[in-house]
């Protein structure tokens, strides 16, 4: 019975997961100036914020390598079995954080054990979070399998927020010198509870298990080289974009005294709700108008917000949020439909491998370097860089085909 129960919600059970597995990997971005306290040395300040944040850029530049031993994983035993070894290994690196000694109490081995405990978890998430995307468009009705598939992109997003959110919670309950002592574990302790998702859903039935040896996945990358190139190149604007929006805006405008730190916090917080809520209303809709203009729309209003943003002498705290949250909500719509046009376009015997490795790689090499990037970049000709970026994106939509609209299953 219990087992009938977990079949009839996996998808919710999923979509829960995939909040909680981004929550526990967001969890470094809000912490990171006490991360940075803790486990760097204090001496020399410049060396201390380059090696926090290349710390953080770890997690994004293993994801590849995720992708790559995940994605076979799961077009060889299932997407689940991909999907319960990520979990496992996102909640082992992350509770191990909250337990791990500072450079105070042992040293070097404090970052050093820090930054590879954060690459651990880069590797979890290049897995779960496709091999959990592909398994939702897979398991929807044939007729939703947008509104089904944006829940893993709407998701990852909630966890980010609940992980930004954790701050807040953690600075309300506990005094400042016992949050720099003690308090700023239990968030990273807390990820504990992803684990059940691990073994909540039921193993596949024997009949699915394949009956072909898999390619190696060299072959698959050679054998779908259109598929996968137009497939990073998309997804190089969505990394782009999202970390401009949440890594990258709210520094610059407290570096340049233009907002607060909690004013810039607060306009990601709007930004994020309004892409969440956007996604899952663009989800819906592309079932019945497709995926690829949604996904066109939010790319050229992304980039008409940002060119008024970064052009603009706007000062005014609300009218930055009003300009965050459109943002963010263009954003949303390219978000909406792009799971299950991504899904569509691999046949099922390589989906899993072909999606993670495409998704994985645009968003290492673009999302790790956006904010370095755009540091540079905003002081040359504003968000005009990033032009050719976009011109290849929109290529890439056009030239993409959906080859397994009809036939989505694994085997």
């Amino acid at each position: 019975m219990f087992e009938r129960i977990i079949q009839k919600h996996e998808s919710k059970i999923g979509a829960v997961g995939n909040v909680l597995e981004w929550y526990s990997f967001g969890l470094f971005m809000p912490f990171l100036p006490l991360l940075s306290e803790k486990f760097f040395p204090s001496e020399n300040v410049m060396l201390k914020e380059m090696l926090s944040f290349l710390a953080l850029a770890a997690g994004m530049f293993m994801r590849p390598f995720g992708a790559a031993i995940f994605g076979p994983i799961g077009d060889k035993f299932g997407r689940q079995k991909a999907i319960s070894v990520s979990v496992i290994l996102m909640v082992i690196p992350t509770f191990l954080i909250g337990c791990l000694p500072d450079y105070g109490q042992i040293g070097i081995w404090a970052p050093i054990l820090l930054v590879f405990l954060r690459a651990l978890q880069g590797i979890s998430l290049g897995g779960e979070y496709t091999a959990a995307m592909v398994h939702l468009v897979e398991k929807a009705p044939k007729n939703r399998r947008g509104f089904y598939g944006c829940f893993s992109d709407a998701g990852s997003q909630a966890g980010v927020l609940l992980g930004g959110q954790s701050v807040v919670w953690v600075s309300r309950l506990f005094l400042p010198d016992e949050v720099m002592s003690f308090a700023w574990r239990i968030p990273f302790l807390l990820s504990v509870v992803l684990l059940p998702f691990a073994f909540l859903t039921p193993p596949k039935p024997d009949s699915a298990k394949p009956t072909q040896p898999r390619e190696p996945i060299w072959k698959t990358l050679g054998l779908y080289k259109k598929e996968v190139g137009c497939t990073v190149a998309i997804t190089a604007f969505s990394a782009v974009a999202f970390y401009t929006l949440l890594t990258f805006l709210p520094a610059c405008l407290v570096w340049n005294k233009v907002l607060r730190l909690e004013e810039a916090a607060a306009c990601s917080v709007y930004a994020n709700l309004v892409m969440i809520v956007s996604i899952i209303g663009g989800g819906y809709l592309t079932d019945f108008y497709g995926r690829k203009p949604f996904m066109i729309s939010g790319i050229i209003g992304v980039a008409a917000v940002a060119c008024f943003m970064f052009s603009a002498d706007v000062k005014s705290f609300e009218m930055w949020v009003l300009l965050q949250s459109l943002y963010g909500f263009f954003i949303g719509i390219y978000y909406s439909g792009r799971a299950a046009f991504f899904s569509e376009s691999f046949p099922a015997k390589v989906r899993c491998t072909a999606v993670s490795l495409s998704l994985s790689v645009g968003q290492a090499v673009f999302g790790g370097l956006t904010p370095t990037v755009m540091n540079c970049l905003i002081k040359i000709a504003a968000f005009l860089p990033a032009a050719p970026l976009i011109c290849v994106s929109l290529c890439a939509i056009y030239a993409l085909k959906a080859m397994g609209k009809n036939e989505m299953s694994e085997d």
